[in-house]
């Protein structure tokens, strides 16, 4: 599937759940931002590998938590990734790899977009534009993304650099500027 169908899909269903759409919506994403670069590198054998597992969902939305403490967001996190591997499913998923081995399909990168995917697309993008239209929590995530970002930017440097990095994080926010 492409990626208007998996942002499309996976808003309006967190959308009904009353998930964070945003956060379900990049989380559809990763699974592919993970795992087809790295295919088409030659890392990987399989454009579905490490990214369509439940290994990397659980990892990854522990990681959410652990920098958010905000379940919401985790819990939507979780969502969008497990929605795009459900979305998936017509083909090979490594669900329980690393712990089960898998051979992987063998084949060259190819691009075919077919009938099928650009009617998923197009339903995929008249979703996105419902849930837009219709659901002020979406709207007011985007427009809320500045804020959010640097909260969990500041929550970063607070990690990395130790509770005491308010001279460590201001010093970083000044060095953007200039």
């Amino acid at each position: 599937m492409f990626p208007i169908a998996h942002i499309g899909i996976t808003a309006l269903i967190a959308s009904l759940l009353s998930l964070s759409p945003l956060i379900a919506i990049i989380a559809s994403q990763i699974p592919d931002l993970i795992d087809k670069p790295l295919y088409i590198l030659g890392v990987f054998p399989s454009g579905r590998y490490i990214g369509h597992t439940l290994f990397a969902i659980i990892i990854l939305t522990i990681l959410i938590y652990l920098f958010s403490r905000k379940k919401i967001l985790a819990i939507s996190f979780c969502f969008g990734m497990l929605m795009h591997l459900l979305q998936d499913l017509p083909y090979f998923i490594p669900w329980f790899y690393p712990f089960k081995n898998y051979e992987f399909p063998k084949s060259s990168f190819q691009l075919n977009y077919t009938l099928e995917l650009f009617l998923l697309d197009i339903t995929g993008l008249t979703m996105l534009i419902i849930v837009y239209k219709n659901n002020r929590q979406l709207v007011a995530e985007i427009l809320n993304l500045k804020n959010t970002s640097y909260e969990i930017y500041k929550k970063f440097c607070q990690t990395v650099y130790g509770k005491n990095s308010k001279n460590q994080f201001n010093k970083n926010k000044i060095n953007k500027k200039l």
